[in-house]
Order: structure tokens, then C-alpha cells, then sequence
């Protein structure tokens, strides 16, 4: 059971971060989030992305984007 401290204001905090080209056997990035409820983890993941990123930027896009449909 996970149980949170007592607080009058609850506000959920996202992190994101991204490895570019972590795995150089398959030049997958690594990818990895997590929320923050009362500074307490709700939510995390972290796995290789799907797709081989030709840019760091392209990188962090995909992590945002795993991220925010967790959100939702």
C-alpha cells in the first residue's frame, strides 16, 4: 500500500531524460520518466526507444512525448 504525507498542496512534478544512441549494439536511445506526487514517485518507466533517433533533439522529443501521453 503507498501512503503519502498530508499536504494542502498537491502538485504532480514530471521528469524526462534521454540517453542518445545508449545501446550501441542496436543505436537505440535509452528513455526514462517519472512523477512526483508530494515528492513521492506515482508514475515512472525507463526502456529503448522504439525507433533509432538520428538526433539528440529528435531524442528528447520522443521521451516528452512518452511522457505526456502517461499524463493524460
Amino acid at each position: 500500500m503507498l501512503t503519502y504525507k498530508r499536504s494542502d498542496h498537491l502538485e504532480v512534478i514530471g521528469y524526462t531524460d534521454s540517453d542518445f544512441v545508449g545501446c550501441i549494439n542496436t543505436r537505440k536511445s535509452t528513455f526514462g520518466y517519472v512523477y512526483l506526487l508530494v515528492g513521492e514517485a506515482i508514475s515512472w518507466k525507463s526502456a529503448k526507444q522504439s525507433v533509432i533517433d538520428a538526433s539528440t533533439m529528435k531524442a528528447e522529443f520522443v521521451v516528452c512525448f512518452e511522457a505526456i501521453i502517461q499524463a493524460n
